[in-house]
Parts: C-alpha cells; sequence; structure tokens
C-alpha cells in the first residue's frame, strides 16, 4: 500500500495571507468600480436633466416676457378707437383721462400713457404713485395723478402741468416754459408711424423717472400715435425666482449687449455717469464670467459646456420669440460642480460604504479562511 504524500504544515499559512490580499484587492476594486459606474451614471442623468431643465426655463421666461406686453397691447389698441383722438384742445383732452388712468391702475408696471398728434400736440397721463416722484414735478401731497399737455397750435407752444387728485380733478396747474420737446421727432413714434403693428423699442433708462424700460407703441388712425412706457422691474424679479445652484446667472439682453433683465436687478441701477440714458451691457455687471462669454458676441445661439475662470459650465443662450420686440436672448450659465452636487455626494456616500463593507467583510474572511485552515491542519495532524 502507498502512503499518501503528506503537505507540510507550513505550506497553508504561506498560501492564506496571498489569498487574503487577494480577496481584499478584488473587494475593494469591486466596489471602487461600482462607485465609479454609479457617479458617471448619475452625472449623465444630471446633466441631461439639466438640459431639460433649462427647456423648461427658456419657455417659463418667454411666457413671462409674452405676458408682461400683452396687457399694454391690448390697452393701446383700445386706446386706438378711443373719441380722445379727435380731440383738438386740453379742455376736451382731459374729459377722457378716466379711460387713461383705469389702463395705468390695471397695469402698474406702466410708467405713464401718451400720445402725440401729427400737429405737434402731446398729452401724456403719469401716475403719481411716490412721494419722490411726486417731488421731482412739484406736485401738491394730494396729487396722485400729473398730465403733461403740449399744444402746439401757437407758437411757442404752450406747456400745461396740470396736477390731479383721486379722481381726476384738478388741483392745480402750471405753464412751464416749452423746452423744445416735439413728440414727431422721438424714436417711439417714428417708428411707430413706419410700422403697421404694434413696435417695442429697444430698453432705456426713462428720463423722468430714472427707471428702465421699454416703449410699446402703435398709430391711432392717420391722425396720431399712442405710447406705453412699460418698466421691466418685474422681469428681473422672475429671474431671481428661478433658483438653478447658488453661483447660476441668468440674463436677457438685447442683441447689442443691453440688459433687459438679471436677477440681481441692483446692478442693473449702476448707470454711466454722464451718460444716464444708457443701460448696463452684457460685460458691464461686474462679473468676470458673464465679461468672459461676451467674448464670443451677443447674438449667438448655443447649449453647450465651455471652461471658464478654472471651472465647467452649462452654458444656455437662445433667442426668444416676443411678437414685436427687439431681437431678445436668454442666457443661462450654471457651474457643472453645483449641477453634479448630488452626484458627487452619491459618489462619496458610496465609497464610504465601500470602506466600511471592507472593515466588516474582511476581518470575518480573516476569521473563516483562519479557522478552517486550522481545522484542515487539526485533521493532517491526526493523520
Amino acid at each position: 500500500m502507498v502512503d499518501e504524500p503528506v503537505i507540510p504544515q507550513h505550506s497553508q499559512p504561506t498560501v492564506f495571507w496571498p489569498l487574503m490580499l487577494l480577496t481584499a484587492f478584488i473587494v475593494t476594486l469591486a466596489g471602487i468600480s461600482l462607485a465609479a459606474l454609479q457617479y458617471h451614471q448619475h452625472s449623465r442623468s444630471i446633466l441631461a436633466a439639466g438640459d431639460t431643465l433649462f427647456e423648461h426655463i427658456s419657455e417659463r421666461v418667454q411666457g413671462t416676457l409674452n405676458q408682461t406686453y400683452l396687457p399694454p397691447r391690448q390697452a393701446l389698441n383700445l386706446l386706438a378707437l378711443d373719441p380722445l383722438v379727435a380731440t383738438d384742445n386740453l379742455e376736451q383732452r382731459l374729459t377722457h383721462l378716466p379711460r387713461m388712468a383705469r389702463v395705468l391702475t390695471d397695469i402698474p408696471q406702466l410708467n405713464s400713457l401718451y400720445i402725440g398728434w401729427n400737429n405737434g400736440d402731446y398729452l401724456m397721463l403719469r401716475p403719481l404713485r411716490s412721494d419722490s416722484i411726486r417731488e421731482r414735478f412739484q406736485g401738491p401731497d394730494s396729487a396722485l395723478w400729473m398730465a403733461w399737455h403740449i399744444s402746439a397750435q401757437q407758437q411757442p407752444p404752450r406747456v400745461d402741468h396740470v396736477f390731479l387728485d383721486s379722481e381726476l380733478q384738478t388741483l392745480t396747474s402750471r405753464q412751464p416754459g416749452f423746452d423744445g420737446f416735439d413728440p414727431r421727432a422721438r424714436p417711439w413714434y417714428q417708428q411707430a408711424r413706419t410700422n403697421e403693428s404694434q413696435i417695442i423699442t429697444t430698453p432705456y433708462v426713462f428720463f423722468s423717472t430714472n427707471e428702465y424700460g421699454t416703449t410699446l407703441a402703435r398709430q391711432a388712425g392717420a391722425a396720431a400715435v399712442l405710447g406705453a412706457d412699460l418698466t421691466l422691474t418685474q422681469l428681473s424679479r422672475s429671474l431671481a425666482d428661478i433658483q438653478i445652484t447658488p453661483s447660476s446667472e441668468r440674463l436677457l439682453y438685447a442683441n447689442d449687449g443691453t440688459v433687459i433683465a438679471y436677477h440681481d436687478p441692483r446692478r442693473l441701477n449702476g448707470l454711466h455717469q454722464g451718460d444716464p440714458g444708457r443701460l448696463r451691457h452684457f460685460n458691464e455687471l461686474g462679473s468676470t464670467l458673464l465679461a468672459a462669454l461676451s467674448h464670443d458676441g451677443y447674438s449667438i445661439e448655443r447649449q453647450t459646456s465651455l471652461r471658464l475662470e478654472g471651472r465647467q459650465w452649462r452654458v444656455l443662450q437662445q433667442q426668444l420669440d416676443v411678437t414685436g420686440a427687439p431681437d431678445t436672448y436668454l442666457a443661462l450659465v450654471v457651474p457643472e460642480d453645483e449641477l453634479l452636487a448630488d452626484a458627487y455626494r452619491i459618489r462619496r456616500e458610496s465609497v464610504i460604504m465601500i470602506l466600511l463593507f471592507s472593515l466588516v467583510v474582511l476581518p470575518l474572511s480573516f476569521l473563516l479562511m483562519r479557522s478552517r485552515i486550522q481545522h484542515s491542519q487539526g485533521t493532517t495532524s491526526r493523520l
């Protein structure tokens, strides 16, 4: 009978440690690979969701723009049929102010309503909504409305400032000297006279109130042009309400770079010294990020990823469809590291879970294998 070879006892511990190291390596590698796979999958999903979010924001902003312009558009269409257009003196025109006042009350974003006649006559109605505006025009404390009228039927033209109470009853009036204002020379008048449909001017700063906005205008038959000054402050508030990430940039701008609305409206108030009628441009908001982005131009549409200021950014620049308005663009700029914050968190948690799993599994594997080896050694010694 041939004796079976006896395995030396010291050979099994020699095999034990390499086997333990191999097991630890496989467990760790599998865990890290799983964490990396989860991270990349979540990154792709979040970036895709971010692109979809951009589309929804674009649709929302475009809807907000159209809703902002719609009420004054409708009001001008109705006022174009008003008998006010056929009047020819201040006394007649004052009787038509209630309808203009109703429009200004129902649409608080309107700064003023006015009409310019082909002969140079002009009538504006303005609500005096604050003490600062009332003091600017030197109106009495009880005045809530101001009518500005120019009669060009005499030379020099006569100017009347009429202050009215809440019932549109005259409180007082003044006749300041004529300052040369002619409605027919204004851009809103000239643009409307050459267009059959309503026009919307490029945003600018209103001289009388220092607010920024735009003018909507349309012809009122062959005799006159109606205009409405619309403040755009609400658009900036709408952008501020859109929360993406803490460092994201949201703005609306014209094709020449003039900013129409910005999520931080305080930055729009810094007008250029000596040039009170000019708004800030895309690259003048105090953001080096936007300044860098503007190097590619303003009239550009894209949805891409760019590296700016040492960070990767998701960028959307898209032209919005607003009937009658100058070309209007929306820009959304979002840092990818903030957009992918959830993916980073999941990756970090996965690595921690793998380490905890390894701390539990590897000692158990060590004890199990050691027990089996000791059992094997005991069996061999008895043989």
